[in-house]
């Protein structure tokens, strides 16, 4: 089932998120800060303007999406982007990745967002994740670039 998460499914969503930092070869080099993340979770449970969905199987959430919607730098139009895109591996490919990405267009269309931008910047599964995108009607539109620093 997919539904918006409350305040209750947030230790749920952050150990989720914790395991998706750690399993990631771009995030795992950075610290993960459960506090600042908790505040985002917080946020976007409470903002009209934020999204925070989950996947949940047998009452336990196994997954979900974030996203905001905002003003364009540039512009007055509204837009939308994803935030993050968790699945424990267990329901990867399962159905309910599909749910929640329709669910969140769904959201930023009635939010009247002009675009909803998503990307997989995980290093995980890239590929497989653009691929559903592109199935779900989105487009390749950026290109990612990224230098590291060791300090």
């Amino acid at each position: 089932m997919i539904r918006p998460a409350t305040l209750e499914d947030l230790s749920a969503v952050l150990a989720l998120g914790e395991m998706l930092h750690a399993e990631s070869p771009r995030w795992s080099r950075l610290s993960f800060n459960r506090t600042k993340v908790l505040t985002l979770m917080q946020y976007l449970v409470d903002s009209p303007d934020g999204l925070l969905l989950v996947a949940e199987s047998n009452g336990e959430v196994l997954g979900g999406i974030a996203a905001l919607s905002f003003s364009h730098w540039s512009s007055d139009d509204l837009v939308a982007e994803e935030i993050s895109f968790f699945l424990h591996p267990k329901i990867r490919g399962s159905f309910a990745a599909t749910r929640l990405i329709c669910a969140m267009q769904a959201w930023a269309r009635i939010r009247g967002a002009k675009s909803l931008i998503v990307g997989a910047s995980t290093g995980i599964s890239t590929e497989d994740t653009a691929r559903l995108y592109e199935r779900l009607g989105f487009r390749r539109c950026a290109i990612g670039l990224e230098v590291t620093f060791q300090h």
